[in-house]
C-alpha cells in the first residue's frame, strides 16, 4: 500500500488547514504538497513529518514514491 502525505494527515486528525497553519503557508500551498510530495523541499519535508509524527523517510521515501524509485534508479547505473 502506497502511503501518502494526505494519509498521514488524515491520521493524525488533522485538516489540510490546520497543518498550512503550522507550516506557515498558504492552505493552497500545503495543498499543492499533497499532489505533489516530490516537490516539497527538505526543510519542508522535516517540519511536516515533525508535525505529522512520522518520520520523513516513511511520509517521503516510502517504496512507491518519486524520490525512492530516483534515488535507487541512480544507484542502479
Amino acid at each position: 500500500m502506497k502511503f501518502t502525505l494526505k494519509q498521514a494527515r488524515l491520521l493524525k486528525g488533522l485538516t489540510q488547514k490546520e497543518v498550512a497553519k503550522k507550516l506557515g503557508v498558504h492552505v493552497q500551498t500545503y495543498s499543492n504538497m499533497e499532489r505533489n510530495p516530490d516537490d516539497v523541499t527538505v526543510g519542508e519535508a522535516k517540519l511536516i513529518s515533525e508535525i505529522l509524527g512520522f518520520s520523513y523517510d516513511f511520509i517521503f521515501f516510502n517504496d512507491n514514491s518519486t524520490l525512492s524509485r530516483i534515488v535507487n534508479d541512480d544507484f542502479n547505473l
